[in-house]
């Protein structure tokens, strides 16, 4: 009979979303790592922190080695990380020159067959060129990025055509033991639900680093692979949050809502920019393998969120759980409806539902996105 030892994660707290994420994170690094029977429950009593029962990282430094080893991805040859640099800076240049296209035939004040004429003429071309510029670019991102799923690009929002094609790729090298960057695709979107007017996918709900600040979503992950430590693991899992790193943010914690109203001081001031904690955004990118997406209508559903996207609910769980089961547990329906049946949930094991609403402020490309507080619903 296996024997179980319960390590309490005391930095994460389930009232915060990025904190509930980065357990889950946790759970689901350690199965990808072959730490299979790894489960995940949450104490009742005061803070809700989560409770690891393992068989394996006897100890907080063992636990953050195997993390650590877990998380980082592989490595990166400098000539393919390089050359994908020049073919990004390629691919930059070809959109800048069909920006400043479409603003010269603007102050031109072409109308009708003769504005139709300039466009095919002149447009089309630098488009064509933007498109083969980022197919290169994308094509070398295969050996140049940690995570298969990365080679995506710097965002989620690609095209139709460019998610198939590494849906396609990924399949051919995944197996039912190794498919943590499958499952983070399935989490991405769907190619089956695209934006108005474009062809390029609706996003999951999740993705709220839209470019804002030149911080891309996928670029941001990459970046945080390259801060993986040991130390920085265990300071986010079993000490008081110090928030002693600058930027690289998923923006999924609510302290990170910076609007100016809400603070005693000018949120662009250098001594007053988000401080954040990197390996939780870090873990809690992982745990998106558990909220799939899939088409609703016209729009992409996710798990956890309401049809609308304006809320992600959450449960908290007191028996002890492994991945397969949280991700069980995560699609129950009681957990998002606006007035979740108490009684419902708890009989399925879950004490405690919590909400945190989506924020957006100001408009693209300045477009800000955060979570409230946490509230407990149930």
């Amino acid at each position: 009979m296996k024997q179980y030892r319960c390590i309490e994660l005391l930095g994460l707290e389930g009232s915060n979303p990025l904190g509930f994420l980065a357990a889950l994170g946790t759970l689901v690094t350690l199965h990808e790592a072959g730490y299979t029977d790894t489960k995940l429950a949450w104490s009742h009593d005061g803070f809700h922190i989560p409770v690891l029962h393992t068989t394996h990282g006897r100890d907080r430094a063992e636990l953050t080695r195997i993390l650590a080893g877990a998380l980082c991805g592989k490595p990166v040859p400098p000539d393919a990380d390089a050359k994908a640099r020049v073919a990004e800076e390629e691919m930059d240049k070809a959109r800048t020159a069909i920006k400043k296209k479409r603003n010269d035939l603007r102050r031109r004040g072409l109308r009708g067959a003769a504005r139709q004429e300039a466009i095919e003429r002149e447009l089309r071309p630098l488009e064509r060129i933007y498109r083969d510029k980022r197919r290169a670019w994308l094509d070398l991102l295969q050996n140049s990025v940690p995570r298969p799923e990365l080679a995506l690009g710097r965002t989620i929002d690609c095209t139709s055509d460019e998610y198939r094609s590494c849906a396609a790729a990924l399949l051919e090298s995944t197996t039912q033991s190794s498919r943590s960057s499958l499952d983070l695709l399935a989490a991405f979107g769907t190619d089956a639900c695209r934006r108005k007017d474009s062809d390029r996918i609706q996003p999951t709900p999740f993705c709220f680093v839209t470019g804002s600040g030149h911080q891309f979503f996928l670029e941001t992950v990459r970046q945080l692979l390259s801060h993986v430590t040991e130390e920085r693991i265990d300071r986010v899992l079993f000490e008081r949050w110090d928030y002693g790193d600058e930027g690289l943010s998923m923006r999924w914690d609510p302290s990170e809502d910076r609007r100016y109203a809400l603070m005693d001081r000018d949120p662009s001031d250098r001594r007053n920019r988000v401080r954040t904690m990197w390996m939780a955004n870090l873990l809690a990118y992982r745990a998106l393998s558990l909220f799939p997406t899939a088409p609703w209508g016209s729009r992409v559903a996710a798990t956890g969120w309401d049809p609308q996207h304006r809320a992600f609910s959450w449960p908290l769980w007191g028996h002890p759980a492994g991945a397969d089961t949280v991700r069980s547990v995560l699609q129950i329906q009681e957990v998002t409806q606006e007035h979740p049946d108490a009684g419902a949930v708890r009989a399925r094991g879950i004490f405690g539902v919590y909400r945190a609403q989506r924020i957006e402020i100001g408009n693209p490309p300045n477009l800000k996105v955060n979570f409230s507080p946490g509230r407990r619903v149930v």
